[in-house]
């Protein structure tokens, strides 16, 4: 078992100290460090959905055809790479450096709680771009915060994403990138072949195994819900 007291006096002290417990101290840090490019708190709503096409009294079927704002050259859509984890971030912002964002894992808390839920960043939300960065009052034409799949919302928000729209989150983007946006040879970069597999062809989002903390949109897919 890790011990949680830990008393260095000298050189003789250090040399003394148990190599179990080094390398839980080891382990707890890189377990717990995290390198964080974004992060901030809003509102996480939906803009499409590749499983429930038709859902809340509307059909998802254009955003899911659009071309993502992360992969402009190849104009890949979310039908294309078949997942219901892309993240639509701050428009400008994102457009500011792609590259520093796109794909990236985004990780995001409700009530303090982090979801489990493994996300990366894919596209713009142009909703998100507008109105007071700081804000803490809902405006659906302009909040900070997320666009996401309407499934990924109906789990965030407890089953009731239909009748709210939307759910206050906060969030951060890690220096970790999950999918490679890349023309033909995009895809999942930091998943086991078996997650991606089942993120293309049996659950539209898939969450971390190993984590069990409880923590509208242009032609060219710049969401704004």
């Amino acid at each position: 078992m890790c011990g949680t007291k830990y008393t260095f006096f000298n050189i003789r002290g250090w040399l003394n100290f148990q190599p179990t417990t080094a390398v839980c101290m080891l382990l707890a840090v890189c377990t717990f460090a995290r390198s964080i490019i974004d992060s901030g708190e809003g509102f996480g709503t939906y803009y499409y959905d590749i499983e429930q096409v038709n859902s809340c009294g509307t059909t998802f079927q254009h955003q899911n055809n659009g071309g993502l704002r992360c992969n402009p050259t190849a104009l890949l859509s979310i039908d294309e790479i078949h997942t219901n984890s892309v993240v639509a971030m701050n428009n400008t912002q994102l457009g500011m450096d792609p590259s520093l964002y796109g794909g990236k894992r985004f990780v995001v808390f409700v009530n303090g709680q982090q979801s489990d839920l493994q996300l990366f960043i894919g596209d713009g939300c142009q909703r998100c771009s507008l109105g007071s960065f700081f804000s803490d009052i809902w405006n659906a034409e302009g909040a900070p915060g997320l666009d996401f799949s309407y499934s990924v919302l109906e789990e965030l928000s407890g089953g009731i994403a239909c009748s709210i729209g939307h759910v206050a989150i906060s969030w951060e983007i890690l220096d970790e990138k999950l999918y490679d946006f890349d023309g033909s040879s995009s895809g999942f970069v930091s998943m086991t072949d078996s997650m991606a597999s089942n993120t293309a062809a049996v659950d539209p989002f898939v969450k971390c195994p190993a984590q069990s903390e409880t923590p509208a949109t242009m032609s060219i897919s710049t969401s704004g819900t």
